[in-house]
């Protein structure tokens, strides 16, 4: 096989590298993240399936690839050299096909619409290594449409009907030409995975992902003449929710409204139902940084008018109280190590309080939830602390039995609290399944995006 060596001079620099674009998409070309940060790569293999060979360059401010040299290698491997350059060889050899000294380095496949294997997936377009922490930063660059084809089917099962497989491609093309959240730490417009939205290239493509971007080409949301925040879920549970209440920003095209479509097709783990210990709430809350002591009560202290939960309320034994609203709501009780969370905003506490009664305290209105830990002053002047629920007070009458009125701790479950709940994700915008089940209904997606967004326009 012809093999060709390009040896690029150190007096080459490549400027235009380090120019970011000010919008998501540029020329309609999506730079997306594959490995970066922590997860930058000692080395990064790629294999040209449908092509034959790369070209070496390097993508101007444009996005445009300017070409330097070229192999027909089809396997080659990409690493860091000497004086933070980057150099090329053939995969499992020493043999160097192309050496830059600059710290960025385009690589283009070659041949008639050519796919090449990264990393077990298989992708379209170009990639782009930056050396970075020691390793390399890979970024596949792309066009838009060939970018919503690798997503589409990766966000949404491609047996769907392609009336919500249609609104999911609207979505995720938006989504894409609004997005800048890793453009200046990193260089690149989205990422690949939930943090932004799932991409493996063209891999789980189908026929149908494939008809639905196409039919869709080009077209986002748009609210008052700009793109909209196209934010999308898996179910709502029964009500989608304002994105002010889940996130503290109004905006007026993320609003939430009753949803009468999801109940009508059957969703998997659609009602849920999970359960935490004293114990347990105490070590999730604390070790994701909430200032608390031992959980000793939990409830709901405020739904929305949708019905969604707004707050919780968590109070430890010294009747210390910590409310958490919006999002937090349900990521409060989220933990890895437990293998526990709370999946939607949709739900209801049982085994806390409820929030009422208590134990007063002196004449302000004051009420303790707990007398776990409190002290109290004797009529010698002596300070105690008390331990346990179980104590009396001298009055009028004599001695009576001290309990929490309507609430407090004395009424808590002991094991913990039971939380139950409907719906997956943050109930902001559209549902996944619930654009399922109006497309089966006979909507277009057309209907089902100005549906979920208010006041929004396809075009």
């Amino acid at each position: 096989m012809k093999k060709f060596l390009f040896l690029l001079s150190l007096i080459v620099t490549f400027c235009a590298l380090g120019t970011v674009s000010a919008s998501a998409v540029t020329n309609d070309t999506v730079k997306v993240g594959l490995r970066y940060g922590s997860s930058v790569m000692s080395s990064a293999n790629l294999e040209n399936d449908q092509g034959r060979g790369y070209e070496f360059g390097y993508f101007d401010q444009d996005r445009t690839f300017v070409s330097l040299g070229e192999t027909d290698e089809t396997t080659i491997t990409m690493e860091p050299a000497r004086r933070g350059g980057i150099q090329v060889v053939v995969t499992g050899t020493d043999e160097v096909l192309w050496e830059t000294a600059d710290s960025t380095l385009g690589v283009l496949p070659m041949g008639r619409d050519p796919i090449t294997w990264f990393r077990g997936y298989r992708y379209r377009g170009g990639f782009e290594y930056t050396v970075s922490g020691g390793g390399l930063q890979v970024v596949n660059v792309v066009d838009l449409e060939d970018y919503v084809k690798g997503v589409l089917p990766s966000e949404m099962p491609g047996d769907w009907d392609l009336e919500a497989l249609k609104a999911q491609a609207v979505c995720a093309r938006t989504y894409a030409c609004l997005t800048t959240k890793h453009l200046s730490a990193y260089g690149f417009d989205v990422c690949n995975t939930t943090d932004c939205q799932v991409y493996y290239g063209v891999s789980t493509a189908t026929s149908a992902t494939d008809r639905a971007v196409e039919e869709t080409a080009g077209e986002c949301l748009y609210y008052d003449g700009k793109l909209a925040e196209a934010y999308y879920h898996s179910s709502d549970g029964g009500a989608t929710e304002d994105a002010e209440n889940v996130w503290g920003t109004d905006v007026p095209y993320l609003q939430g409204k009753r949803d009468p479509y999801e109940a009508q097709i059957s969703i998997p783990n659609y009602s849920w139902t999970v359960t935490y210990t004293w114990d347990e709430l105490t070590w999730v809350l604390q070790n994701s940084g909430y200032s608390i002591g031992d959980v000793v009560d939990a409830y709901v202290s405020e739904t929305t008018d949708l019905g969604n939960v707004y707050s919780v309320t968590f109070v430890d034994s010294r009747g210390k109280t910590l409310t958490v609203t919006g999002d937090n709501a349900r990521m409060a009780f989220y933990s890895t190590t437990l293998g526990k969370n709370v999946p939607s905003l949709r739900f209801t506490i049982t085994g806390g309080t409820g929030g009422s009664g208590g134990y007063a305290v002196n004449s302000g209105g004051n009420t303790l939830s707990s007398l776990d830990g409190a002290s109290v002053i004797t009529g010698g002047g002596t300070v105690s602390r008390l331990s346990g629920e179980d104590h009396t007070a001298i009055t009028a009458s004599g001695k009576t039995e001290l309990s929490a009125a309507s609430g407090g701790r004395g009424s808590a479950s002991r094991d913990g609290i039971t939380i139950t709940g409907t719906g997956n994700g943050h109930n902001v915008g559209m549902s996944q399944y619930g654009a399922r089940a109006m497309a089966e209904q006979g909507y277009d997606y057309i209907d089902i995006l100005e549906f979920y967004f208010t006041g929004i326009r396809v075009r």
